[in-house]
């Protein structure tokens, strides 16, 4: 197993900008956990002892709906703080799920706490982290409105997505994220028939490109443009 340095710390978003000192703190108090796919990180409800910062790897936060079906609230990549509950014995609200196998910087909940007490840098990365999140719930908040059609709700997730998973490709940007119409739907929160339409209806107007597992944006601004009318 490959240890984390203070090297690729640096480079990851949490963790940018704490003096070095501080992070050799978190490497001696941290632990490295790897998961296969489709693993469970943490779950909803049970008392969640550990504070994880995804090294390598994507994970799902979800919830369930009262009829038991899931509804994706994020899709995360390295870099990233994934539980935000850390002062009320750190009941979850929200399960986490591997998508690819991930490596996992693992901290004991209460050390990680007093350290945060004497460290603001530290404090001031799990504020920063928890913004984002509150700012990322609002505007899904914002797109996932009643009144806005299913192909916009479609393309504004489709246009996230590759703005944090996306890579150059020929026909242009490609979403590495292993995406299917399956989980397209439980991200927008719509039957997967639905999504499919929608899905077909996006690629006729030349927004959309599906080829086998892989979604690819032929025209970034111009889907940006079709999901803000």
């Amino acid at each position: 197993m490959r240890q984390p340095t203070t090297e690729e710390l640096k480079n990851l978003n949490f963790f940018q900008g704490l003096p070095e000192a501080l992070l050799q703190e978190l490497l001696l108090l941290g632990k490295e956990v790897c998961l296969p796919p489709r693993t469970a990180v943490f779950s909803a409800g049970p008392s969640l002892n550990q504070v994880y910062v995804l090294l390598e790897g994507q994970v799902m936060i979800y919830n369930l709906t009262k009829h038991g079906h899931r509804k994706i609230l994020f899709l995360l990549g390295r870099g990233q703080l994934l539980n935000h509950s850390l002062l009320d014995e750190s009941k979850s609200s929200v399960f986490c799920e591997s998508m690819t196998a991930v490596r996992l910087l693992a901290f004991p909940r209460l050390p990680f706490l007093e350290l945060m007490e004497g460290r603001p840098a530290l404090s001031r990365a799990v504020l920063r982290s928890y913004e984002r999140f509150l700012w990322r719930l609002c505007h899904q908040l914002k797109n996932t409105t009643g009144r806005m059609q299913v192909e916009r709700k479609v393309a504004a997730k489709l246009w996230k997505l590759a703005r944090d998973f996306g890579v150059p490709c020929p026909q242009g940007i490609r979403i590495e994220a292993g995406l299917s119409v399956t989980l397209l739907a439980d991200l927008v929160g719509a039957p997967r028939e639905t999504i499919s339409r929608a899905c077909r209806s996006l690629s006729q107007r030349g927004l959309l490109l599906i080829q086998g597992r892989r979604f690819i944006l032929p025209d970034p601004e111009g889907l940006s443009q079709f999901y803000r009318m």
